[in-house]
């Protein structure tokens, strides 16, 4: 697939509703389309509904069923600008946004398909972080009275991981919402992200002194909390990264509940920012093939 990052590239690309469809159908199908239910090849379009219909058991299926499009009542030209809007601005877009430029006619409607991609851009965790990693925790909302730092009440625990390359640049970072900062909370994020055997630095917090038996383990005692920046100095970038952009395009910090999502959407960003060329496409093909959510499974 071509990579898309102007406007003008969209445009040339999906001129009309046909030009999504059969690029959904080339995603979907590589091999040609089959019938869900019973597995035969021998299909027809029907064009007025858009929908392929099973010339052996008559099943009809649409190309945005099972996939994060699914039951979304819009044109497939919006769904794709709304996916080219949300991938391609570096700062992501809000749903009040959304839905002025698209002229969605409700803010549930922008809102649902924002959450609905960030569902889709939900990491496999597949490739572990190595050579040289920092992790640190963070809060996250805003300023409220009572204890600081790891004794802060009624504000959301984020883990952070990312690892410095040869070249001493940023490489991935992996996010996660965690309920508290144990051994066995943080140990668990810590092997399901970095590789065995890799230089792992943190501050001299007592959860992760368990960890020295599979990694190289370099703990750094911060005394006091202003010392966190110059001695994890590539995780606090990233940390300080992340609560810039959530101000910046919301406003606000997300609910607890929601933070999650938002997690998803920034790690997605950081870790193809320099691939900006290719996001629309990747996005794209994400939504493509995870598994549909309803609004019900969104809103739990």
């Amino acid at each position: 697939m071509s990579h898309i990052l102007s406007l003008i590239d969209f445009y040339e690309k999906f001129k009309i509703e046909e030009d999504c469809f059969n690029y959904l159908v080339a995603v979907r199908w590589t091999n040609g389309f089959f019938c869900p239910k019973c597995g035969c090849t021998r299909v027809y379009l029907l064009k007025s509904r858009a929908l392929f219909q099973c010339k052996a058991c008559r099943h009809q299926t649409s190309v945005t069923a099972g996939t994060i499009f699914h039951k979304l009542r819009q044109p497939l030209h919006k769904l794709f600008m709304a996916v080219y809007l949300f991938a391609t601005s570096k700062k992501g877009i809000s749903a009040m946004e959304l839905q002025r430029k698209l002229g969605f006619r409700t803010y549930r409607t922008a809102w649902t398909l924002l959450h609905k991609l960030r569902k889709a851009m939900t990491s496999s965790g597949l490739s572990l972080l190595t050579d040289q990693v920092e992790v640190d925790e963070t809060y996250i909302g805003g300023y409220r009275p009572g204890k600081p730092g790891r004794g802060a009440e009624d504000k959301d625990l984020v883990v952070v991981a990312v690892e410095t390359t040869s070249n001493d640049n940023l490489g991935k970072a992996y996010l996660k919402q965690i309920p508290e900062a144990s051994s066995e909370v943080l140990g668990k994020f810590v092997h399901d992200h970095v590789r065995k055997g890799t230089m792992l630095k943190t501050d001299g917090f007592a959860s992760y002194c368990h960890l020295s038996g599979d990694y190289d383990h370099q703990p750094h005692p911060q005394g006091v909390p202003q010392n966190a920046g110059k001695l994890l100095p590539k995780v606090h970038i990233v940390i300080g990264n992340l609560k810039s952009w959530l101000r910046g395009t919301f406003n606000r910090y997300p609910s607890s509940r929601y933070l999650s999502a938002y997690l998803t959407e920034f790690e997605f960003r950081f870790n193809r920012r320099w691939n900006l060329a290719g996001i629309f496409d990747k996005l794209l093909k994400c939504c493509i093939h995870a598994d549909k959510v309803t609004l019900a499974e969104l809103m739990a």
